[in-house]
């Protein structure tokens, strides 16, 4: 069985780099971004499309890999043409709450006329010129992601089997991709194929890419030394290319270690002085008498910003509405994943709190602007403690503070 990987990584607008702000500073705000991946493994085929071997084993171990590093996995196997457009209608909708989004999908690919398609399972393919009706457009789903306009999209095809229709066996693949603004490389050269790996495993590609992925590389030297193992393992026969057409922008899909900044050392007084009475100031606390809700609607964050000023008051900070979340003892998410949000959501004695400060289970808006793009705005889900950005045009819901509070 013989396999090509296509991975392109889709960055969709330019950001700042890590060299205009802190590295810290970046790497928190990746760590709070919101993360959505949507898996496929495609397996059971009709013919002339052979029967394959590890695609759900390659499937399963991605969406592992990426369920563990934050992201919410929408997986699916065996996939019809009808699930194929559902499922991906699920996926850009989550999409548009911004951050970096990742589609894997493992079966058939084909190339035809240029263009690239991935193959459901019950497609009918009799000849090759039936794929642009049977399967599904990868410049369609390209581009509708790029209108969603999200920081970062990552898109992993391992779809480059055998292709039937060639004329010899062992030929196949799908077309090379380079368009600007996308980081692209295969599991080996274009228009070739490579290994499926050994029946119940993983192809070789996909094993040392789960391995690579486990360490804290940016996205590029994940792909770079991926590459390396792949090429040394195959002994020459195999080397996956890389077309990196990315602007700008980083990525991790394990975040480096944070390092605390060091304290800066207290000077030494070394002249006796008087010692003189210290007052000390209260810091000004927030309270629910101190919040306002100017209204019950949901409003774009311009508005938002608007209608806080017209009551004399202002928007809160993000750590501001994080801190109604943790001062109701409740859970702040997208930094603790799994059964936290769980608890959050049932626990009533948090929900009671948000409710006797004002809030109800919606999203609401925070002054903060999001360090990757202007156009989004920090907000909490008071129902899970979610941390997340949205677009400003989009509608949440509003609390102001008092102005000088």
């Amino acid at each position: 069985m013989y396999k090509k990987i296509l991975f392109v990584c889709c960055l969709l607008f330019s950001t700042q780099s890590m060299a205009d702000r802190g590295f810290d500073v970046v790497l928190k705000e990746m760590k709070q971004e919101n993360r959505v991946a949507l898996v496929i493994g495609n397996n059971a085929y009709q013919r002339p499309l052979t029967v394959l071997s590890n695609t759900i084993n390659d499937a399963q171990a991605i969406k592992n890999i990426l369920a563990n590093r934050g992201f919410d996995v929408i997986y699916r196997e065996n996939v019809s043409h009808r699930s194929f457009d559902a499922v991906l209608e699920e996926f850009y909708q989550k999409l548009s709450y911004g951050g970096v989004g990742l589609l894997y999908f493992s079966g058939h690919g084909l190339e035809f006329d240029g263009q690239n398609y991935l193959i459901p399972t019950d497609a009918k393919i009799g000849a090759k010129s039936d794929t642009k009706y049977e399967a599904v457009a990868l410049n369609k789903i390209t581009h509708r992601i790029k209108k969603i306009g999200n920081r970062l999209n990552i898109v992993i095809l391992d779809a480059c089997r055998n292709d039937p229709f060639a004329k010899a066996y062992g030929v196949g693949g799908l077309a090379k991709a380079e368009p600007i603004g996308l980081f692209v490389s295969y599991a080996t050269g274009a228009g070739q194929v490579s290994s499926d790996g050994r029946v119940g495993g993983n192809g070789l590609f996909t094993q040392y890419l789960i391995e690579n992925m486990k360490k804290p590389l940016n996205l590029q030297e994940v792909f770079k030394k991926t590459r390396a193992s792949v090429y040394d393992a195959s002994k020459g026969t195999q080397f996956p290319a890389i077309y990196d057409q990315i602007v700008k922008g980083d990525f991790y899909f394990t975040l480096p270690n944070i390092k605390p900044t060091p304290p800066k050392p207290e000077p030494v007084i070394t002249q006796i002085v008087k010692p003189q009475p210290v007052i000390v100031q209260p810091s000004p606390v927030i309270t629910s008498s101190k919040w306002i809700t100017p209204t019950k609607e949901e409003v774009s964050w311009e508005k938002a910003k608007e209608l806080c000023r017209e009551n004399g008051a202002r928007l809160p900070t993000f750590e501001e509405l994080k801190k109604v979340v943790t001062d109701c003892g409740g859970i702040l998410n997208n930094e603790i994943f799994g059964a936290d949000i769980a608890k959050n959501k049932k626990n009533n004695r948090y929900q009671k709190c948000y409710k006797q400060k004002g809030f109800n289970s919606s999203y609401y808006w925070s002054s903060t602007t999001s360090a990757f793009n202007n156009d989004y705005a920090g907000v909490v889900l008071f129902r899970n403690g979610l941390q997340n950005s949205y677009r400003k045009d989009t509608s949440n819901y509003v609390r102001c503070v008092r102005a000088g509070q």
